[in-house]
């Protein structure tokens, strides 16, 4: 599972300050995804002597890609608790605290034990490897201290855009082609993969035309140099229909109507005009405007009625896939939209990827924010740019046109915070496939 955006990890210390420690005491480790909050329940043994083992949980770094997370304790002690970190500094660094890099521990205090102190985490192995975090503690509350444990760290090396793709039937596929730090000469998959697919045996690229629709199945892949392997677990699923999203490689101000009737209607000729268009296919833009031209919900968030939506460009029963390399995306619910509850999206109507895997873009949306979701931003003309139809400074920029985020994998891929951009900024189209 490639993690190309920041996560979180609180871990909660689940140690009553006022009664002994008992044997069946365990933290509550809880990942989180953006803001899309997935809880994981594993428990660490709190042995006799008041020690915690934490080996059973365990981090993925990507090479590149740094992540940030988050410690708290989860009840008030009763004196001050400071946490150690001791890592090798080869394999891994650790900024925490504001501190660049962590010199200093974590200390909580009975008036800040449950607000997360963060630590970033980047990994510096260029060959697959694992380390380990060691954490530690000490208070004069005897029930946070001496508690130590360790939190294993793979250090991943080989991965491709994105870890569950959908085929197109009969379709040849954008090739997947692996990043990699270490020289590996040798690749191969179990199991095979699907039918018209291969992998090239020394570059691990997947290439091919799939002949068969099969439901979602797992393969990994294996990179090694023969003296160092590292392994990616990919999911592949091929169906007859699946229907395409990119986004634009031109960038526009907020005037997109152009020689068109009205702006959503420019801003899907710029779409179909677009070099990052597939060859085939008829695409409307990803976007909202005040008069109903084209809108997801009308007058409540997260709707589920269809007949709210008006010319909206998600459907139900439709998957959608990046088109650049055919990494799922989401299935909406009867309205075309994924419900969300502030910033999260609520299951089964989750985001699976980001709609771009490389740097960061903004593209323009009109989009309302949470907890208005998927309802059109109509504070002011300019939350639409009038409708996409100025391109003129926005005098308040942050009541500007709304725009959203190329690499989240919740609602801020569709409003990504509560102020807008000016009108004459240059921004990216979100393109789908109708």
């Amino acid at each position: 599972m490639r993690w190309n955006r920041f996560f979180s990890i609180v871990f909660t210390m689940s140690l009553l300050s006022c009664n002994p420690v008992k044997s069946n005491d365990a933290f509550l480790f809880t990942l989180i995804n953006g803001l899309t909050t997935t809880t994981t329940n594993n428990v660490f043994t709190i042995g006799p002597s008041s020690k915690i083992n934490v080996t059973s949980a365990s981090v993925v770094l990507t090479y590149g890609t740094s992540q940030t997370f988050g410690i708290s304790l989860g009840v008030v002690p009763t004196s001050n608790v400071t946490i150690n970190l001791a890592f090798d500094t080869s394999k891994l660094t650790v900024d925490g605290n504001g501190t660049t890099p962590l010199t200093a521990h974590l200390t909580f205090t009975p008036g800040n034990y449950n607000s997360p102190q963060l630590i970033t985490l980047a990994s510096l192995a260029t060959t697959p490897t694992t380390s380990n975090l060691n954490i530690s503690s000490s208070s004069l509350d005897t029930n946070f201290n001496s508690v130590s444990g360790s939190i294993s760290i793979r250090h991943r090396v080989m991965f491709y855009t994105g870890s569950s793709f959908l085929f197109r039937e009969d379709e040849a596929i954008s090739s997947l082609t692996p990043y990699g730090t270490f020289p590996y000469n040798s690749c191969s998959v179990n199991p095979a993969l699907p039918s018209g697919l291969s992998l090239h045996p020394t570059t691990c690229v997947i290439s091919g035309t799939p002949t068969d629709s099969q439901p979602s199945a797992n393969y990994t892949v294996t990179a090694t140099d023969g003296t160092n392997n590292d392994t990616e677990t990919i999911s592949i699923q091929i169906q007859t229909t699946v229907y395409k999203v990119f986004v634009t490689a031109s960038t526009y101000n907020g005037n997109l109507q152009g020689a068109a009737a009205n702006g959503p209607a420019g801003a899907d000729a710029k779409c179909n005009a677009d070099a990052n268009k597939p060859a085939t296919g008829t695409f409307k833009a990803m976007l909202t405007d005040g008069t109903g031209l084209r809108r997801a919900c009308n007058g409540t968030p997260n709707c589920t009625n269809i007949t709210e939506n008006s010319d909206w460009v998600f459907r139900e029963g439709r998957n959608y896939i990046r088109a650049n390399d055919s990494a799922f995306l989401f299935s909406p619910n009867s309205a075309g939209i994924l419900p969300a509850s502030s910033n999260t999206f609520s299951s089964p109507y989750t985001m699976a990827h980001a709609f771009d895997s490389g740097p960061l873009k903004t593209f323009w949306t009109g989009l309302a924010f949470p907890n208005s979701n998927w309802q059109t931003a109509n504070a002011q003309p300019t939350n639409t740019c009038t409708n996409w139809t100025s391109g003129a400074v926005t005098a308040t920029a942050s009541q500007g046109g709304r725009v959203g985020n190329s690499n989240a994998t919740n609602y801020i891929a569709f409003r990504n915070g509560a102020n807008g951009v000016s009108c004459d900024t240059l921004n990216h189209l979100v393109c789908v496939e109708q």
